[in-house]
């Protein structure tokens, strides 16, 4: 008796249309699952930098600053986050902040973001007590963006961060 071992033309058939039908329903949900990890990473990234700032002001003694900026040495002026920001000592007392010594540098973030201080703010001060004084929010949102992928972070007058899940526009 010859018995053949194999697969039918009818088996692999099978076997592809139940695999098609398998990715066809995982590939959009990985694909979320990867906007929402950018999105977190992100938004860790600029609260990471807060909260060093607030310790750094304690621990100096000073104002320390961070800022948003496009080469990662100085202030860009502008409410654009997204191109990166830098930590840094601040005793410049005149409201606009002085770069006297660089602490830290973030450059860019990828994908093409929208990272904004809700006011218009170019930069969030510090004082040696760990205050800012103020309280400010940033919305961050990556493009494509569905359901719950925007984040709020928000910063108390006191100084503490927080972040929080928000729906897209």
């Amino acid at each position: 008796m010859n018995t053949q071992r194999g697969f039918t033309l009818v088996e692999l058939m099978m076997t592809l249309v139940v695999g098609s039908i398998i990715l066809t329903l995982a590939v959009p949900s990985f694909r979320d699952m990867i906007q929402n990890n950018r999105i977190t990473t992100q938004a860790n990234e600029l609260v990471t930098a807060l909260n060093l700032a607030r310790m750094e002001a304690i621990r100096r003694g000073t104002a320390v600053s961070v800022c948003a900026s496009a080469n990662q040495a100085t202030c860009s002026g502008t409410n654009d986050w997204s191109t990166g920001w830098i930590l840094f000592e601040d005793t410049n007392t005149t409201g606009n902040p002085a770069v006297n010594e660089l602490i830290r540098a973030w450059g860019a973030l990828s994908g093409n973001p929208t990272l904004t201080e809700n006011g218009g703010g170019t930069f969030v001060r510090y004082q040696s007590n760990g205050t800012t004084g103020v309280a400010s929010t940033f919305t961050h949102t990556i493009p494509d963006c569905r359901g719950n992928q925007q984040r709020t972070i928000s910063i108390s007058s006191a100084g503490r961060v927080g972040t929080t899940v928000t729906a897209c526009p």
